[in-house]
């Protein structure tokens, strides 16, 4: 007997990062620099790999590239390729999230996937139009990221490599509000994305390459210190989204849980986050996903608790406690073969046994009922109570904003039950089908 043999990996292959995105969960410090190269020195000596067959021996078949833009390291990865198809012969899927800036090196290595029948998985970060990604990420990027999406798009045809694409757009609360205090907003930001995909039709003549079409409907930043007047402002963006005809990601993860409430009781790991279920983060330690690497190297903690600004960063929010209690149980070493299959015990704990997490999201939505923080709804209707705890448990299932923000896997952040227990929820559930 010992650890789970994962199914699927994100592998740490970058260090640095040539953007410095609003709402980026990762501090940005000079010292980043020297963990890239050690990244790269992983990569082209094969202790990585070597990490990855620990963990997940020959029952891997999705392989994810992960830290900051996976694009930097492709052309070192690539170099890899056999090598990684004769260790773990069963992958069948790879792929990485890309802010696109960088097209080239993603052409690159996507075709040197032609004939080894692995399917690309290919999320592209790029919130919106102007007034969201411009601000988000750097000016220009409106006009930047889709060219590059068409680049990618255009240098693909014929080359017989199995590729879907998919958008990551993310809001911060100044983008929610800037939306709701201007409805027109709400379109520019829908017609976006469709002239985007218009675009991608006109020349996309492969069938081997697929897009998400509608996939384009927003998520909150997290981490985040979400207030009770947030929750509010949040309500009324989708109360005027939804007025408008569009239906919110939210809705739809609701949905999701009713239409399969019956599997609730016997598969609750359906509706949990996969990290420490079917994948895990490798990289010099196991992770339960991309979110903690850096957090091992003590280098990079020291650099970012030594920073009283960094752009990109609330910095109270990256706390020294929290990070001992991540390394000491979330981070074990891979040659521990006991503090492996301690992680794998307390990751079932969180995936499969809900009892506290719901209790806690009920008492603590009370408690800010009583405080005025949150519908008063709560105080007297229990089912719709009970339904909210079920909604923030399986909809909102990230074990690392649990642990980042409350110490513990089973606690969910007050902040983002002000985020939706001040109208938000309601306005789901009328859209809920």
């Amino acid at each position: 007997m010992g650890h789970m043999r994962f199914e699927a990996a994100e592998l740490l292959t970058t260090g640095q990062c040539p953007l410095s995105c609003a709402y980026c969960y990762i501090p940005k410090v000079p010292i980043m620099q020297d963990v890239h190269k050690d990244i790269i020195k992983g990569l082209e000596d094969g202790s990585f790999l070597d990490n990855l067959e620990k963990v997940a021996g020959q029952n891997l078949a999705h392989l994810s590239f992960w830290g900051t833009e996976p694009a930097l390291t492709l052309g070192v990865i690539e170099t890899k390729l056999d090598e990684i198809q004769r260790r773990f012969p069963k992958v069948r899927n790879m792929g990485f999230s890309t802010s696109m800036v960088m097209p080239e090196p993603i052409i690159q290595f996507s075709k040197k996937l032609e004939g080894r029948n692995i399917k690309m998985d290919l999320q592209v970060s790029i919130d919106g139009p102007e007034f969201i990604i411009d601000k988000n990420r750097f000016p220009g990027a409106s006009k930047k990221i889709p060219d590059n999406v068409i680049e990618f798009v255009k240098a693909m045809q014929g080359s017989g490599v199995n590729i879907e694409m998919h958008w990551k757009p993310t809001l911060t609360i100044d983008n929610i509000r800037e939306m709701s205090e201007s409805t027109e907003l709400i379109d520019v930001y829908m017609n976006f994305f469709r002239d985007l995909e218009i675009r991608i039709k006109d020349v996309n003549k492969d069938s081997n390459i697929r897009m998400w079409e509608g996939g384009y409907t927003p998520s909150i930043a997290v981490p985040g210190k979400y207030t009770s007047d947030d929750g509010i402002a949040f309500a009324e963006y989708l109360k005027k989204l939804h007025k408008k005809g569009y239906v919110s990601a939210y809705s739809s993860r609701l949905t999701r849980i009713v239409n399969f409430s019956d599997e609730l009781g016997p598969k609750r790991r359906m509706f949990t986050c996969s990290g420490g279920d079917s994948n895990v983060g490798v990289g010099d330690r196991m992770h339960i996903c991309h979110r903690t690497f850096y957090l091992n190297d003590e280098r990079y903690v020291d650099a970012v608790l030594g920073k009283k600004n960094i752009n990109n960063w609330d910095i109270s929010i990256f706390n020294r406690g929290m990070v001992d209690i991540l390394k000491k149980w979330y981070m074990p070493k891979i040659d521990d073969e006991l503090k492996m299959m301690n992680f794998d015990y307390i990751l079932r704990g969180y995936h499969d046994f809900w009892q506290l997490k719901m209790a806690m999201v009920e008492s603590m939505t009370k408690e800010l009922a009583l405080a005025g923080q949150a519908e008063k709804i709560f105080l007297t209707n229990k089912d719709y109570l009970s339904l909210f705890a079920l909604f923030m448990t399986a909809a909102h299932s990230c074990p690392m904003e649990s642990v980042l923000n409350t110490g513990s896997l089973h606690l969910t952040p007050v902040s983002m039950i002000r985020m939706f227990a001040n109208g938000a929820f309601r306005e789901i559930v009328k859209t809920t089908r």
